[in-house]
């Protein structure tokens, strides 16, 4: 099986790059930030290569303060909650405007969603800009409530693998709380110390599922 692992910079993807060479079957590429440079880089990748399995990892804000910092989740579906029209103070999902869809769900072996036994699943939303305003973020919660993970790059991997017929893992280390920003409660070297903990746990886990297939 062959494995695209995504991450938008190296450094939350340097531990296993440092291990890289004990998955040979494993490919890894740094997309840069956000969900426009995602797309391109998958779509030059895709382009040119043929894999089995999409798997994105990164850091992450979360907005429940039940997972402490550090936590690692598969995030299982994806939302582009940006992605529409304003009509003064309602919003008009892409959906509704007839133009395309805004939420896709991660699939695995023969389009069924495979649970991490050793991670909680969530659901995330991707966004331009991080949310850091008490008034959005309790708009996004009241609009959005069982939104849990807040990235700039998942649903564009989701998106290409869903455009592309693939299936997809996301793993997300939360390294802050959705709030007003406060670097002071950041801990991004536990979130990737951990994300790329999973990361190995995780193929490990793929490798043993498959080999009883």
């Amino acid at each position: 099986m062959k494995i695209l692992i995504v991450s938008a910079t190296q450094f939350e993807i340097q531990p296993f790059l440092e291990v890289a060479a004990n998955y040979p079957d494993c490919d890894t590429i740094i997309t840069g930030v956000g969900m426009v440079a995602t797309a391109f880089e998958l779509g030059r990748v895709l382009h040119e290569n043929k894999y089995d399995l999409l798997i994105n990892i990164g850091i992450a804000g979360c907005l429940d303060r039940n997972l402490k910092i550090g936590t690692v989740v598969q995030v299982i579906s994806e939302s582009l909650v940006e992605l529409g029209a304003e009509d003064d103070q309602q919003f008009i999902p892409i959906e509704q405007l007839g133009y395309g869809k805004s939420k896709f769900q991660s699939s695995l072996l023969h389009g069924e969603n495979i649970v991490l036994p050793f991670l909680p699943q969530e659901q995330g939303i991707t966004v331009n800009k991080v949310h850091g305003n008490a008034d959005t973020i309790a708009k996004l919660q009241q609009f959005h409530p069982e939104s849990c993970i807040e990235s700039m790059e998942g649903a564009a991997v989701f998106f290409a693998a869903d455009k592309m017929d693939l299936p997809v893992i996301e793993l997300r280390g939360i390294s802050n709380y959705v709030e007003k920003r406060n670097r002071a409660t950041w801990n991004i070297p536990l979130a990737i110390m951990n994300s790329n903990k999973a990361l190995i746990q995780t193929l490990d886990f793929l490798s043993d599922l498959f080999s009883k297939i």
